[in-house]
């Protein structure tokens, strides 16, 4: 167990007293006021640094919104890291990207050192290479946990609901299939172009924003509610609820053509969020909750895993069946 020592020190069995980046003495002062009780202390490495982490129980009082009758929706995204109701557009720092040259650039001089093998240990020369690569990809995930927790916060400090969608990630970044053409040979199938688009989407961590939220939002006394994977934010009119049957995603604007709405589609999608929670009416009370598809967005049901939309309410009020049929999306990209 370690305890207190010096200024921004700890003293560490064994390891003795290294430095520490943010001194301990706030966690003393509540250790001897009967504030914490510390349980345990878990000492570990990574790339090079040494990180101590606490195990403390507190009694922790439960928080108020800034504004607790406030609903705002969220729509995460690859251009912008977030777009939110209230027309904030939260840009995407894009850190892995600015980040990866260098990160190549480490890899290659990795692989021309003696690194570890049968019989021969590593060479001194590649330990430096590889300490080196280790920290820029822990500056990057640091940087990238420090925006998430500063959005998160923002969002469940100052808002009573907060409306995020259910997102695929394991379909959204799977690789494309192979397209197999005659003798053995292959047809392009854009699996470099998707690679990227992949790398884009697992660097904004939207899987990460939500854990953040679940536990953030019950410790402020929000409410977090998860509309369905299906519901199709971007491609129903906030303004009159009119469906569209189609969706591409290089459109980025959004033209309602039975109301005349123009408007941002992401900004479309996140106002989309926000009014979910007066069709459900179920984002009451502190916590994560799950809203299904309102009835004039998902229409009579679902087929196969795909959302339906009723062709009355779809766009010009005709579908690709023809009226009185129902239109299925294709995709959950179509959907989202």
């Amino acid at each position: 167990m370690g305890r207190p020592h010096r200024h921004r020190a700890l003293l560490v069995a064994v390891l003795g007293a290294p430095h520490g980046a943010q001194p301990p003495r706030r966690l003393a002062q509540q250790q001897l006021g009967h504030v914490v009780a510390v349980l345990s202390a878990t000492v570990s490495e990574d790339d090079g640094r040494w990180y101590v982490s606490f195990g403390c129980e507190l009694e922790r009082v439960q928080g108020v919104p800034a504004q607790p009758d406030q609903v705002v929706g969220v729509d995460l995204g690859v251009r912008s890291l977030a777009v939110i109701s209230t027309g904030e557009v939260v840009a995407n720092p894009k850190h892995l990207s600015r980040y990866q040259r260098r990160m190549a650039r480490l890899a290659r001089k990795c692989s021309r050192r003696q690194g570890p093998g049968k019989g021969q240990p590593p060479s001194k020369r590649w330990r430096r290479a590889r300490r080196a690569l280790a920290q820029v990809h822990a500056k990057v995930a640091h940087a990238r946990a420090d925006g998430l927790h500063k959005l998160t916060t923002r969002l469940a400090a100052g808002y009573g609901t907060v409306v995020v969608e259910d997102l695929a990630l394991k379909g959204m970044t799977a690789r494309p299939k192979p397209k197999p053409e005659g003798q053995g040979g292959y047809r392009r199938n854009g699996a470099r172009r998707k690679a990227g688009l992949n790398r884009a989407v697992l660097d904004v961590s939207p899987g990460e924003l939500r854990r953040h939220l679940a536990y953030k939002c019950q410790w402020y006394g929000s409410s977090l509610l998860v509309a369905d994977r299906w519901f199709p934010s971007s491609k129903t009119c906030s303004a009159c609820q009119t469906v569209k049957t189609k969706l591409s995603l290089s459109e980025r604007t959004f033209t309602c053509k039975h109301c005349g709405l123009v408007t941002d589609r992401d900004l479309n999608a996140a106002a989309n969020l926000a009014a979910l929670v007066a069709v459900t009416g179920t984002a009451s009370g502190a916590g994560p909750g799950r809203a299904q598809c309102p009835a004039n967005a998902q229409g009579e049901g679902k087929s196969m895993g795909m959302p339906r939309c009723s062709s009355t309410n779809c766009e010009d009020g005709t579908g690709p069946h023809g009226p009185g049929k129902t239109a299925t999306a294709s995709s959950q990209d179509e959907a989202a």
